[in-house]
């Protein structure tokens, strides 16, 4: 071109704003306009005779372009990095047109042109970030979130569809307007049309059909928004179905109508809104009269001193109160605030008991106190077999195997047995052994007595029941004793050493004569029991000072099983050890173990409590020292803290009555032991683990020495 042609083509060239050029067939540049300093940052001449291949930031995008256009012909919008003279890059959108074998064309080549849209690119990605962001927080929201568009759902939250009771997949392209009652369509209407306006800001309800076909009411906000480039309308919506205002009234009504007592029903602003037949027969007030009025009305009629559920909506806790109502009862008023699926507060309920009628139901409580009992009975029975069948008596030695034998022979007689040996040793458990193998387990149960931790006449009692008035504080329906309690079963009396004088000769005739007089009564009832007897103490020492009854001694121990102690039967300590670990490691979902040499110092620890020493020192160290290992230490430890309480009590033993008998001072050392331990420990369970002997035992001495556990 020359001339003024020349002249016309370059201010069209340089007048459009995008990057125009022109290169040979091969790509090298002819021509670029001069916008290529904004885009590039080169001047024009720095590009004039250089490969249009060099400005791209990768060369398989240069070769698809060249390709493609050589191709096609031309190309349109294609997206590509160009580099910088400052090396940096930039997205463009180039386009092209291969010029060959055109009659106005000089040779063959390419003319284009590119604009910068990398602003474009990062805009589009903000856009599509706050939309995902955008519906990220609609999915996470508490409240419903849709938009409408052209009157259809376009996107709709898991709390809406919930709200409005179908699905997600239901509703998307579904008509908005197809869920809403056909009686409120046009209030709606109205009401999104002025807020959309501006005309109002107020929030909106109206019902909706679930897909089930209940009425579910919900309260809405909309706003006019952008949705993929097209108006559409952004909803929050709530449900409020469970407002006591729009509930059915109808239906609440029949509930409460079925209820005997009374209930007065009212919403969080203390409103009348139901209260059932109940009410008026307890009260005496119409239910007509109270419609539409505050519960203080009540108060202002008189007909109440004070209302309990309004002090229940002040602090929304629950209470009860003896109220007077116009009929003269006396009536026990329980007030509470009735909550919805959201934990929100939506009105208070107050039922009414006519203390008249409790008091008729609780006479008929009295005379259902004999049927309980027999449950519990029952119930007893089978705890006690239970337990028979999770006891164990671990033994590895041939003293301990010759008890087991000796019990196993015994169980499936109906002698009677009595098993000595020193606190601790398991003399419980044999029992039960016997019990657990006999065929008195499937038709009667196993009752424990402990002799030694009742008194005289209670144990009395207890043992052989009572008539109707046999006494001052005697049930007025009598009372069933425990050995006819144990009727068809066992009757394990522990401490038999411990029983008085007295009841020794009762319980020979029991023996004897297979029936029982109830205390206060005449009528003999044959028992079908089988005793076994327990003790620690020398019964035939106790014969020779006639503290028992040679008689009755004779009758117990028809068998006698003599369990030796821990110390005669060392090789079961181990056994023992590692049973007790075993336990309580699967009780407190422990971990412990213990090591071997541990071990050999258990076998050669003297144990004066025997078997339960150890059980309750193995218990003591799985609770304390949870997850750990069990090392000589620990055992010295242990020693070194029962030596410090030993030391403490020894310290406060008074001297001054050392001269005299031993008898007096084994007596005196007794009872300052038992003084100080129960001192020092807050129960007597663990006074009696430090003392080394039973509860029973501790309760017995406790007793004779007439000592009291310190208040302190």
């Amino acid at each position: 071109m020359t001339g003024p042609g020349e002249d016309r083509y370059r201010r069209i060239f340089e007048g459009v704003r995008e990057v125009c050029y022109e290169t040979d067939e091969s790509g090298i540049i002819l021509d670029i306009s001069s916008s290529i300093t904004q885009v590039l940052q080169y001047g024009r001449e720095e590009l004039i005779g250089r490969s249009m291949a060099n400005l791209f930031a990768d060369d398989d995008a240069s070769r698809e372009f060249f390709d493609v256009v050589r191709e096609r012909g031309s190309l349109n919008d294609f997206e590509a990095f160009l580099v910088r003279k400052d090396k940096s890059t930039t997205c463009c959108s180039i386009s092209a047109r291969y010029i060959h074998d055109d009659p106005g064309a000089l040779s063959p080549g390419i003319i284009g042109s590119f604009r910068d849209v990398s602003r474009w690119k990062r805009t589009e990605k903000d856009l599509r970030e706050s939309e995902e962001l955008y519906r990220a927080l609609a999915e996470e929201s508490l409240a419903g979130v849709y938009i409408i568009q052209d009157g259809f759902f376009r996107y709709i939250n898991a709390n809406a569809a919930d709200y409005i009771g179908h699905s997600r997949e239901d509703l998307i392209g579904r008509k908005a307007m197809d869920i809403v009652h056909p009686d409120d369509r046009k209030k709606l209407k109205a009401h999104a049309l002025a807020m959309l306006k501006g005309e109002s800001e107020v929030p909106y309800e109206y019902r909706v059909i679930t897909r089930d076909g209940q009425i579910r009411w919900m309260i809405e906000t909309v706003t006019s928004i952008t949705y993929k480039g097209r108006s559409a309308v952004l909803g929050n919506s709530m449900n409020t179905s469970w407002t006591l205002s729009r509930l059915d009234i109808g239906i609440v009504q029949a509930i409460i109508d079925a209820v005997h007592d009374g209930v007065y029903v009212s919403d969080m602003d203390g409103f009348f809104v139901a209260a059932n037949k109940g009410f008026e027969r307890i009260t005496a007030i119409s239910r007509i009269e109270l419609a539409k009025k505050h519960t203080n009305y009540l108060i202002e009629k008189k007909y109440i001193s004070e209302a309990v559920n309004l002090d229940v909506m002040r602090d929304h806790k629950s209470r009860s109160k003896l109220i007077r109502y116009p009929s003269g009862k006396e009536v026990l008023v329980t007030a509470a605030v009735v909550w919805d699926k959201n934990r929100r507060p939506v009105g208070l309920v107050s039922t009414m008991r006519d203390l008249t009628e409790l008091n008729r139901m609780q006479k008929k409580l009295v005379h259902s106190t004999l049927l309980v009992e027999k449950y519990k009975k029952n119930l007893d029975i089978l705890s006690e077999k239970l337990e028979a069948t999770r006891q164990e008596f671990i033994t590895h030695t041939s003293e301990g195997r010759y008890v087991l034998e000796l019990a196993e022979k015994v169980a499936g007689s109906s002698v009677t047995v009595l098993i000595t040996g020193e606190t601790g040793v398991g003399k419980d458990i044999i029992a039960r052994y016997i019990h657990g193998r006999s065929p008195r387990v499937e038709k009667g149960a196993f009752i424990k007595v402990d002799c030694a931790a009742l008194p005289a006449n209670l144990l009395e009692s207890e043992l052989f029941g009572y008539e109707r008035g046999a006494f001052t504080s005697a049930s007025g329906e009598g009372k069933q004793g425990l050995l006819e309690a144990a009727d068809k079963g066992t009757l394990f009396l522990d401490e038999i050493g411990e029983l008085p004088y007295e009841l020794q000769s009762k319980l020979l005739n029991v023996i004897q004569d297979k029936e029982i007089k109830r205390i206060g009564g005449l009528a003999v009832h044959p028992v079908d029991v089988r005793i076994v007897a327990a003790t620690n103490r020398d019964i035939e020492e106790m014969v020779r000072n006639k503290t028992f009854r040679q008689d009755l001694y004779y009758r117990l121990s028809v068998v006698p099983i003599h369990i030796p102690s821990l110390r005669e039967r060392r090789e079961d300590i181990v056994p023992l050890v590692l049973h007790f670990l075993n336990h309580f490691n699967d009780l407190y979902n422990a971990n412990n173990y213990i090591f071997k040499d541990a071990l050999d110092y258990l076998k050669d620890y003297r144990w004066p409590g025997n078997v339960r020493e150890l059980k309750n020192m193995i218990e003591r160290f799985v609770i304390v020292h949870p997850d750990t290992e069990i090392r000589v230490a620990d055992i010295r430890a242990e020693e070194a803290n029962q030596s410090k309480f030993e030391s403490s009590i020894l310290g406060r033993i008074k001297m001054q009555n050392r001269i005299g008998s031993l008898k007096n001072a084994v007596r005196q050392f007794e009872e300052e032991l038992i003084k100080a331990a129960l001192d020092m420990h807050p129960t007597l369970a663990e006074a009696a683990d430090d003392l080394g002997i039973d509860i029973s035992t501790l309760t017995r001495k406790r007793r004779k020495y007439n000592l009291r556990k310190n208040s302190g």
